[in-house]
């Protein structure tokens, strides 16, 4: 049996793990064209004050980092770290477009609390950093796992100042959604 390098000597290589990372993308992308409103209210930081603007700039800088190091770390392809990944990712996939169509077909202007907002109150976050620990199993990297953990800590710092905003926007009704449903899936 082959022995597992976790960290993975770093080569460059166009069918590296950057593509499912990129496929994730593109579904924010296609989610914000077939629903327009919905995409507008996603990418509305014109609330943000300075430190969730600073966290959101460490956010978008982290998720470039994990984007540029896929290109440099290989999948661990046909052994059991690669199929246990892609169920991994591939469960998160299918969760990550529920939770963009969630979105994407609720009342506007209200607390979504229909679909996969039934069980978490950041599921487009959740799923995708759930996808992105799917592609760190496959690619048995440590060097795209730190970078997927610091990438997930610097989300949950932009959620906890989403999660202010939505108390002050939707005052009792988002208070009530949030003691009944947990943030990231009973966590």
């Amino acid at each position: 049996m082959e022995t597992l390098h976790f960290f993975t000597t770093l080569k460059f290589s166009w069918l590296n793990s950057w593509i499912p990372t990129v496929f994730l993308l593109i579904i924010q992308f296609i989610f914000m064209g077939i629903y327009k409103e919905g995409g507008k209210r996603a990418v509305d930081t014109s609330w943000y004050d300075k430190k969730a603007k600073n966290y959101a700039v460490f956010n978008t800088v982290m998720q470039f980092v994990v984007i540029i190091l896929g290109f440099f770390v290989p999948f661990k392809c046909c052994t059991f770290w690669f199929w246990i990944g892609m169920v991994i990712y591939l469960i998160a996939f299918v969760c990550f477009i529920w939770s963009f169509y969630s979105y994407g077909t609720a009342d506007m202007g209200k607390v979504i609390t229909k679909g996969i907002y039934k069980h978490s109150r950041n599921p487009m976050y959740a799923t995708f950093n759930l996808g992105m620990i799917g592609v760190c199993v496959a690619t048995a990297s440590l060097w795209l796992l730190i970078a997927t953990l610091v990438f997930a800590w610097a989300t949950h710092l932009v959620v906890l100042c989403e999660e202010k905003y939505c108390e002050k926007t939707y005052g009792e009704s988002y208070l009530k959604y949030k003691q009944s449903v947990a943030r990231y899936f009973g966590i």
